[in-house]
């Protein structure tokens, strides 16, 4: 039988799909985020004198420190995924360099192989939640940020139920190198699950400051077939054999639309193809959003 999941995970993954409600969509930034850090409205004055009676005064935009955002996605061979997460810069706004700190939150459900002949599939599911800290460079047209730090995940297939700590790394990328075009690329790691996650996109700005393009992301994550028992009365762990299949992966192409903007939130939406090495090809869909503030 399943384990209940853990007080700590339990209260994580509500608390930040409320409090922070929208997730990582590093491609949904505004364009003109580190280049605006002061925007000054038309004057009539000359620089030294006050401004003419009834004209605006210059208009400070103050640094924006935290950043929230959430996606969801799924295809017709089975998987789901949900991700949110929260992250603040303290000592500089979110699109200049400096610190950054992030708390992250993953839940994927998900189908495998557990016999060969005859050919029969189990479910299995997986949730894990990460500290991160790291550093992100800002200039003009392009930004990356690198974060590193220990996580905790539990994957529960077919009720064999694994737990564990490790570490999670993530690089991602964006650029603008014209006005008119964009792209980004990510790459996530966690050793709980060796679990791999890299995406790209490209775009070609269609109206507005919203860019439509190709995507492509790949995953990769070993589904911890065994079970690992620490509280025994024995000295040594105990492992229970689950399937054949040791791992999934999943390569996903298609294509996106990022940047719309609803109210404050920016919204992204993708689809297209996906094969999965052991369950075929199918189709996917993807919503994300992200807010900074």
């Amino acid at each position: 039988m399943a384990r209940a999941v853990p007080i700590w995970l339990r209260f994580l993954f509500p608390c930040v799909l409320i409090s922070i409600g929208t997730a990582h969509a590093f491609d949904l930034s505004p364009p003109y985020a580190t280049e605006n850090a002061f925007v000054p409205q038309p004057q009539a004055a000359v620089v030294g004198f006050a401004p003419a009676p009834g004209f605006p005064q210059p208009t400070i935009i103050e640094p924006q420190h935290v950043a929230v955002g959430s996606s969801f996605d799924a295809d017709s061979i089975g998987n789901r995924n949900i991700y949110v997460d929260g992250t603040i810069a303290p000592f500089s706004g979110i699109y200049e360099s400096g610190a950054r700190l992030r708390l992250t939150g993953t839940a994927s459900w998900y189908k495998f192989v557990t016999t060969e002949d005859p050919r029969t599939l189990g479910t299995g599911h997986y949730l894990e939640g990460g500290l991160l800290a790291g550093y992100g460079f800002w200039v003009p047209g392009f930004g990356i940020n690198w974060l590193v730090g220990p996580a905790f995940g539990e994957g529960v297939n077919e009720g064999v139920t694994t737990d564990r700590w490790g570490a999670k790394a993530v690089v991602e990328m964006f650029a603008r190198p014209t006005n008119l075009t964009m792209a980004s690329a990510s790459a996530t790691y966690s050793t709980i699950g060796n679990k791999l996650q890299v995406q790209t996109k490209a775009g070609l700005k269609i109206f507005g400051d919203t860019y439509f393009g190709p995507e492509a992301k790949f995953d990769w994550q070993q589904i911890l077939p065994f079970q690992v028992d620490f509280a025994t009365t024995t000295p040594f762990a105990t492992t229970a054999p689950l399937s054949p299949q040791t791992n999934i992966s999943r390569l996903r192409v298609g294509a996106h639309i990022s940047s719309l903007n609803i109210g404050p939130v920016l919204l992204g939406v993708s689809g297209g193809w996906v094969q999965d090495r052991q369950l075929g090809s199918g189709y996917y869909g993807s919503v994300s959003l992200y807010q900074p503030f």
